[in-house]
């Protein structure tokens, strides 16, 4: 009984309450997953956990519902830390994965296409075989066993 309670509060646990986003919480969000952050090494704005990139959050939330443009909030942002860039650097080598999977699934597709439509070899026709002798000697160890 307790495993039936413990299937029942996991697939609650697991369910997702759906979120209504707006055209502003999408441009907020774009804005912070776009944008490096000052105050957590490697992360943007939206993964780093930092108090003052949650004051920025909050401060481009802000700007987007007062109507702020796109580039005028990210030059507000970059007047806050001269030196440093915000913008995250575009993958320069992101083709090459699918580009390798394509040819690798290719290859493979048509491996699988050969070995499924080539044709088996013919098969030899054998010559029946005399088994009269074998015949003779399974007589002959018959009769010694009775």
């Amino acid at each position: 009984m307790k495993w039936v309670i413990g299937i029942i509060v996991f697939a609650l646990g697991c369910t997702s309450v759906p979120v209504e986003e707006t055209g502003e919480s999408r441009q907020v969000q774009s804005i912070i997953r776009t944008t490096n952050s000052p105050f957590c090494p490697g992360k943007t704005l939206d993964s780093c956990p930092s108090p003052r990139a949650s004051e920025w959050r909050q401060d481009i939330n802000e700007w987007v519902e007062a109507g702020v443009p796109k580039n005028e909030i990210r030059d507000r942002l970059q007047e806050r830390v001269p030196g440093f860039a915000l913008s995250v650097a575009p993958v320069k080598s992101g083709w090459i994965i699918p580009v390798i999977a394509l040819t690798l699934s290719t290859l493979w597709l048509l491996i699988v296409g050969r070995a499924l439509t080539a044709r088996a070899p013919p098969r030899r026709s054998r010559s029946p075989v005399d088994h009269t002798s074998l015949d003779a000697r399974l007589d002959d160890e018959l009769a010694r066993l009775e």
